[in-house]
């Protein structure tokens, strides 16, 4: 690792190793490399003056620049996290977080919160910082042009599991082989009243209706219409409302709560699709479950985002 490098020869608080180790540098120089981010013990960046060091282990001093950069995408990340947007999976490829309810995906109109800007602006930061790093280090960096590719998207008052891209290619494969890669996809609603049939599937054509930007449903193929296949199953009931897992084998546009409707019973805070109640002021509707294989590594990524808090009134007395 770029820095220097130290292997420690006896236990002992980090602070005082560190005296030891850089007898050339003030005893405040030394304090500011640890408060500065610049010190690692075995990869990991630590800043407890008291930490305790065992015979074997590594010390890296950081080079300013690298320990600022780091300190940089540190904060880019901190800011998606204070948007209320968690990290569930992340590597050179793809990025899976946690959308909240409330939050568009993508702009639909002059809207500049959506999560696509928050992660566009977090991966910029993340590459920029990394360029640096790579140059102090010796390294060639990567100049291509850092940015974030929707694969699909979530309605705004949905919650949960959101796949992007951090390249082109990546986004174009996934896109292309997503009923080969995604090995599952579950939704947890509340719907409204209770379902009578524990479990089955909803199979019709959807047509977008440019006025209202709602889709309509017909069980039949029509013009214009997408398939759209929907299975269910009931996983409890409370007093007014049930609690169903949905799993979809094709991606359309409001498909859960257009099926959902047309069981009678649709989503809790769907005014939309004619739910008559919102007692918990939000689509009851979350992205529990996101599984797929790395188109580029081959190895399954499970990411699993737990049911909002504000669920857990459906069942309270």
């Amino acid at each position: 690792m770029t820095g220097q490098n130290f292997k420690v020869t006896h236990e002992g608080a980090l602070l005082q190793y560190l005296f030891e180790i850089l007898p050339g540098q003030s005893r405040t120089g030394v304090k500011n490399l640890l408060s500065k981010g610049q010190v690692l013990v075995n990869g990991e960046g630590q800043t407890a003056f008291d930490l305790p060091l065992k015979k074997g282990d590594t010390i890296t001093i950081l080079p300013k620049g690298i320990s600022i950069a780091r300190a940089v995408k540190s904060d880019a990340k901190d800011e998606v996290l204070k948007a209320g947007v968690k990290i569930l999976f992340e590597d050179e490829n793809y990025i899976v977080v946690d959308k909240p309810s409330g939050m568009l995906t993508v702009a639909t109109g002059k809207e500049k919160k959506t999560l696509y800007a928050l992660l566009n602006a977090y991966i910029k930061v993340n590459a920029r910082m990394q360029r640096k790093e790579d140059l102090i280090s010796g390294k060639t960096p990567d100049r291509s042009t850092a940015k974030i590719w929707i694969v699909h998207r979530l309605d705004k008052g949905t919650s949960g599991a959101l796949v992007f891209a951090k390249n082109e290619r990546a986004k174009d494969i996934l896109q292309s082989r997503w009923k080969d890669l995604v090995a599952e996809r579950k939704y947890v609603a509340w719907l409204e009243g209770k379902v009578e049939k524990e479990s089955g599937a909803i199979q019709t054509w959807l047509v977008e209706n440019p006025k209202s930007l709602k889709m309509n449903s017909f069980d039949t193929e029509v013009k214009d219409g997408q398939l759209a296949i929907t299975h269910y199953r009931v996983l409890s009931y409370s007093r007014r409302y049930t609690q169903v897992e949905f799993s979809l084998e094709t991606g359309r546009k409001n498909q859960i709560r257009v099926h959902a409707a047309s069981l009678g019973h649709p989503v809790a805070g769907d005014d939309k699709y004619g739910a008559e109640t919102d007692p918990i002021k939000r689509l009851a509707l979350h992205a529990a479950t996101l599984v797929f294989r790395n188109p580029f590594s081959n190895k399954m990524v499970r990411c699993s985002s737990p049911l909002p808090e504000s669920f857990e009134r459906f069942t309270a007395k």
